[in-house]
């Protein structure tokens, strides 16, 4: 791996940490603008870098570092209410990195839409297990807040990221 990708992969890892100190605390699970940062990586550095970036980000919280939303970070954080959502994210980064290719943006957003409702079909089934809701209360409180703001965060990121491509082509 070269120094230059290894450089993008640790700036978005930063990037992620920082956008998840952006949140607003609605009850059990907050408000972040961490799936913005998600897509953005898997956007702008691809499927395979993307994915390792938010890998690198989740890791990090996960010893610790306070990079979790809220300045939260500790192993806890991910087998709380919602380390579903955070452990969906490589994977969403990746599928949308491999199906966006620039080239249909009506194909392209139903990708990006496509690995919102991912984040969810991880994220809702583990906050059911880890807190014992049932499966309708865990919607409530871990999907039906978050589509509208999380389908516009991944439109933006879709957004952001063909400007971005257009003018430094920093996609791999």
């Amino acid at each position: 791996m070269h120094v230059k990708n290894v450089t993008k992969i640790a700036l978005f890892a930063a990037i992620l940490s920082v956008l998840s100190f952006v949140f607003i605390p609605i009850g059990t699970v907050p408000i972040t603008l961490q799936t913005l940062g998600v897509f953005l990586a898997s956007l702008l550095l691809g499927a395979k870098d993307g994915a390792l970036a938010v890998l690198i980000y989740i890791l990090l919280g996960a010893v610790g570092l306070p990079v979790f939303a809220g300045g939260r970070g500790g192993f806890e954080v991910l087998i709380g209410p919602t380390g579903g959502y955070l452990m969906s994210f490589p994977i969403a980064a990746y599928i949308l990195g491999k199906g966006v290719k620039f080239n249909n943006k009506i194909f392209d957003m139903l990708i990006v839409i496509l690995c919102v409702f991912i984040i969810y079909a991880i994220g809702v089934p583990y906050l059911k297990y880890v807190t014992g809701m049932d499966f309708k209360k865990a919607l409530k409180i871990g999907m039906i807040p978050f589509i509208i703001p999380d389908i516009i965060k991944s439109a933006a990121a879709y957004l952001i990221s063909v400007e971005v491509n257009k003018r430094i082509n920093i996609r791999l």
